[in-house]
C-alpha cells in the first residue's frame, strides 16, 4: 500500500502546487489540498492510467482523504 500511497502522492502534487512532504493519509483533497471538481477529475484521469484501473464518475464524490483513494485503488487491483 505505501507503494500506492506514493504514486498518488506524486500525482497529486502534480496537480496542486503542495509539497509531497505535505501530503498525509489523512489529508482531505477538498479542504486541505483545495481541489476543485476540474482539477479532481484531470488527477482521476492520471490515476486511471497509472494503475490501469477505471473508476466510476459515482465514486469520486465519495473519495475525501488520500487514504480513500488508497483502499479503493488497492482493492481494485488486487481484485
Amino acid at each position: 500500500m505505501k507503494e500506492i500511497q506514493d504514486k498518488l502522492i506524486a500525482i497529486i502534487s502534480d496537480y496542486v502546487d503542495i509539497e509531497a512532504k505535505n501530503v498525509t493519509m489523512d489529508t482531505d483533497l477538498k479542504f486541505d489540498i483545495g481541489l476543485d471538481s476540474f482539477a479532481m477529475i484531470s488527477m482521476i484521469c492520471a490515476i486511471e492510467s497509472e494503475f490501469g484501473i477505471e473508476i466510476p464518475d459515482a465514486k469520486c464524490a465519495e473519495f475525501n482523504t488520500l487514504n480513500d483513494l488508497v483502499q479503493f485503488i488497492y482493492q481494485q487491483i488486487n481484485k
